[in-house]
């Protein structure tokens, strides 16, 4: 097959199945099939490396895009910073000129003529007139000589994500900025229909042109330590009326507060209003503080954040946002630039936490999970902890932990055995939780208040995995001695968690304590009803093995669960003088006990003797019934050996078992042991004739 024409792939009706099939017809054995699939494996690759260099090449000249961008972009802001400065001192030459014209032109009979008064009142009337829809601002009409310059409605935006928030009416006045909310409840006509809201003064204000980007066009930010806010317009025309009246509101502010005091001589208020400006202008000229120009890398603040978060590049980031926190703390520059700096810089770390924010809570994903999850979010929560948000980063690290364990905990099934479940299930939950202990104290290490966070965390998550197995494992169908193997697990596994430093073999005791004790009592009631049920259908029989093998079999089972059977009660090569029932409840009797010393705590210690005691005295009472019983007088000397094996053997390695693990001596079964005699007075004894006593026949011998 020539694969030069690979035309025939990338056509629209290309069948898979039907290439094969032709493909497979025109050859001739196995071997060139695999020759045909070797050769499409490798276009496959060719394919494959490809893209990957198409995909590589697309990047790297997106990258190289970004960057020629952000460029243009800082040089457009310079450019608009120059052309603002020009615009503002062309202005000032033309104020300086239209009040070089006034004062050649005014007269004194025209300053006669107008009334300051007059235009005072006419300026409240329209001030009051504009501010009556607003509740709480006809205050701001009694300050003399103010002026509204501009108004309208705006929507305010969120200064983050850009996001809409609510629509806001503002004025703009020659010395000051005020904004009002819309009232929540419908108004009749001729009521306020907005309530104050915020008022700025001009003069601690900068309004900075917004770049549109995104959802956010047509927008300015109003920068007022410590308060920064966005505002969109509706129009193009409209964002550039309000930057025009703001800066119209700064020039003019500027020059009133540079008017000149002169008690002898009141000038007209032209004649004043020009000389104000040409003072001020000179003023400028001659008193203005020079700061040296800042760098272009603080300049370009923003936009270098931007292109490294977008690259994904957050610990770049960091290092810039530091580099340029420590700048700014040193620099000498204008106040108000300064601000406009460091709210750039706090805007784009707050921006930056949010993502690092993100990026973890998409890390919890399940498709996140198949690998490298907690490896990959380190990188995330150590940057968080830098930007001082130690305990956001920790919650959201042992969040993370918790969906990590999850999944990997689903991935077991349960299959054949409910013990080996428990134990796979106990291996990969202890395992991962000491690993992630690890991790957890590498990361949030030198953070103390994080590890009484971890420590409730890994006390939820055991408390989970344990209600989730007391669930499987105490039911009806689930034997004592699996719940042993079962908590035995889960205790070992624990272990894992003790070797550093977390010891939480407490909690999981006193989970499984309540259904503990009520297994155990079950567990007495069943074998109770077991050993009477036997005893109601014993015949007293030696044990008849048939041939010495099987004889030798049940003596080395005896043997090797410690109750071996006495060397005077072997009589016979194949016949053990000892019941079937006997035989049947001495093992039952020595597995319980060690069962019940395997779950042995201080707190269940005194249920499970009390439990062993009562089941032993059942079979002691049987053994003295069946003596006291006239059918088995025949077999007396067969049942004083059954009660005498589990007198002395039976309890003998009860009692040793019990002190090896727990330390301290089986008081009621020793006091039981003493007490059990087949020749107290409950056993069956000979008959006696009882004494001979003289009763005197009547009390009284009024009746003789």
């Amino acid at each position: 097959m020539s694969f030069a024409a690979l035309e025939n792939f990338a056509v629209d009706n290309f069948a898979a199945d039907k290439f094969v099939k032709d493909l497979s017809s025109k050859c001739i054995g196995a071997d060139e099939l695999r020759l045909q699939r070797a050769k499409i494996q490798e276009l496959a690759d060719n394919t494959s490396a490809s893209l990957k260099q198409n995909v590589y090449q697309n990047y790297i000249q997106f990258i190289e895009t970004a960057k020629e961008i952000s460029h243009l972009e800082s040089e457009m802001y310079q450019l608009s910073q120059l052309l603002s400065e020009q615009r503002s001192l062309l202005s000032t030459l033309d104020i300086r000129r239209s009040s070089n014209v006034l004062l050649q032109n005014e007269t004194p009979a025209e300053s006669e003529n107008v009334s300051d008064q007059q235009k005072e009142d006419e300026v409240k009337k329209k001030l009051t007139k504009l501010l009556e829809n607003v509740e709480g601002a006809l205050t701001l009409v009694e300050t003399p000589g103010r002026l509204c310059l501009h108004e309208g409605t705006l929507q305010e935006l969120d200064p983050i994500d850009g996001k809409p928030m609510k629509k806001i009416r503002a004025y703009l006045f020659n010395d000051i900025l005020m904004t009002a909310s819309e009232l929540p409840y419908e108004t009749k006509k001729g009521q306020p229909r907005y309530r104050m809201q915020v008022v700025y003064e001009i003069q601690s204000l900068a309004v900075v042109n917004v770049k549109d980007r995104g959802s956010v066009n047509l927008a300015f930010k109003l920068l007022a330590f410590p308060d920064t806010r966005v505002f969109q317009c509706s129009s193009a025309t409209s964002k550039k009326e309000w930057l025009e009246s703001c800066e119209q509101a700064k020039r003019l502010k500027l020059c009133q507060g540079n008017l000149p005091n002169d008690n002898n001589k009141e000038p007209s208020p032209k004649l004043e209003r020009a000389f104000s400006m040409s003072m001020s202008t000179a003023e400028e000229e001659n008193h203005v503080v020079s700061y040296a120009p800042l760098p272009d890398w603080i300049l370009e603040i923003s936009e270098s954040l931007d292109s490294f978060i977008a690259q994904r590049h957050f610990e770049e980031a960091y290092d810039l946002l530091q580099k340029a926190t420590s700048f700014l703390q040193t620099v000498e520059a204008s106040p108000q630039i300064l601000k406009e700096m460091q709210g750039k810089c706090k805007e784009r770390s707050n921006y930056l936490i949010s993502i690092l924010t993100k990026e973890l809570e998409s890390t919890m994903e399940i498709k996140s999970l198949q690998g490298g999850g907690l490896r990959s979010a380190k990188r995330a929560v150590k940057l968080l902890i830098k930007l001082d948000r130690s305990a956001k980063a920790c919650q959201l690290f042992l969040k993370l932990c918790s969906a990590t364990l999850k999944t990997r905990l689903r991935k077991i099934k349960r299959e054949g055995a409910i013990v080996h479940y428990v134990k796979q299930l106990s291996a990969i939950a202890f395992k991962n939780i000491a690993e992630m202990s690890q991790e957890f104290f590498n990361v949030f290490s030198g953070l103390p208040h994080c590890n009484s966070a971890f420590a409730v965390w890994c006390s939820h998550e055991l408390k989970t995995l344990t209600c989730h197995i007391i669930k499987q494992i105490f039911i009806p169908q689930v034997s004592l001695s699996t719940i042993v193997d079962c908590i035995i697990t889960l205790r070992e596994d624990s272990e894992q968690l003790t070797q550093i430093g977390l010891d939480y073999r407490y909690q999981l005791d006193a989970q499984i304590r309540a259904p503990l004790s009520k297994i155990l009592r079950e567990t007495k009631e069943k074998y109770v009803e077991a050993i009477k049920l036997r005893a109601s259908e014993e015949n007293w029989n030696p044990s008849n093995f048939q041939t010495p093998q099987n004889a030798d079999k049940v003596l080395m089972e005896l043997d090797d669960i410690g109750i071996p059977l006495p060397e005077n009660l072997i009589k016979n090569k194949y016949i053990i003088p000892l019941t079937n029932n006997t035989l049947t409840f001495a093992k039952m009797y020595i597995g319980l006990l060690e069962d019940c010393l395997n779950l042995a705590t201080p707190e269940m210690i005194v249920l499970m003797e009390n439990l062993l005691i009562s089941i032993l005295q059942v079979q002691l009472e049987h053994f003295q019934a069946s003596m006291r019983n006239p059918k088995f007088k025949q077999k007396r000397n067969l049942i004083q050996d059954n009660a005498k094996y589990i007198k002395e053997v039976i309890i003998a390695r009860s009692i040793e078992l019990h002190k090896s693990v727990t330390g301290h001596q089986f008081r009621n079964l020793l006091i039981l042991q003493k007490q059990f005699s087949m020749d107290s007075p409950g056993s069956p004894r000979e008959p006696q004739p009882a004494p001979r006593i003289s009763v005197q026949k009547y009390s009284t011998t009024e009746y003789i």
